[in-house]
């Protein structure tokens, strides 16, 4: 399959390189030019930069690719949760990913992002100790939905 811009599918064959700005912005420009297929191609090849880039994509498809991709670590996982920008699909996929939900800062990553799902977000307030469920109710970034579940849980354990 050829690519637009003539950009391989491990354009970032070792995943860590931080990009300078200029390869970044081009290589935006070059993944925003490519259809769904190829984006989803390049999810499950590609390296760390362009796995980011793809998780702001609109695309279900490509949303998916990029949380089903063999070379994601979990310090993709902490940042794709914590990151405004990514995609609800995945965030959903986090939350619904038991292995990944066992690190406390990316649960507290997905509660705390202003586009996680509420009923997702919500699932974890439980765990939640009071003084965390106090800065939740103050916190009009997050869904109206569940700054009002942190403030009945608050009641309940004060």
């Amino acid at each position: 399959m050829n690519f637009p811009g003539g950009i391989p599918p491990d354009a970032d064959p070792e995943g860590d390189r931080p990009l300078r700005e200029e390869e970044r912005s081009s290589l935006e420009s070059r993944i925003a030019a490519m259809s769904v297929p190829e984006k989803v191609e390049l999810a499950a090849k590609g390296g760390r930069e362009v796995r980011k880039i793809l998780s702001r994509d609109g695309s279900v498809m490509v949303a998916r690719a990029v949380i089903a991709s063999p070379k994601l670590s979990e310090e993709d996982i902490a940042s794709f949760a914590a990151s405004s920008q990514t995609n609800e699909e995945i965030l959903r996929a986090i939350a619904d990913n038991r292995q990944w939900t066992a690190n406390r800062k990316i649960v507290a990553a997905i509660v705390y992002n202003p586009r996680t799902p509420p009923p997702s977000a919500i699932r974890f307030l439980r765990s939640f100790q009071a003084n965390e469920l106090r800065i939740l109710t103050h916190n009009r970034t997050i869904a109206s939905a569940v700054r009002q579940e942190a403030k009945r849980l608050l009641a309940q354990k004060t």
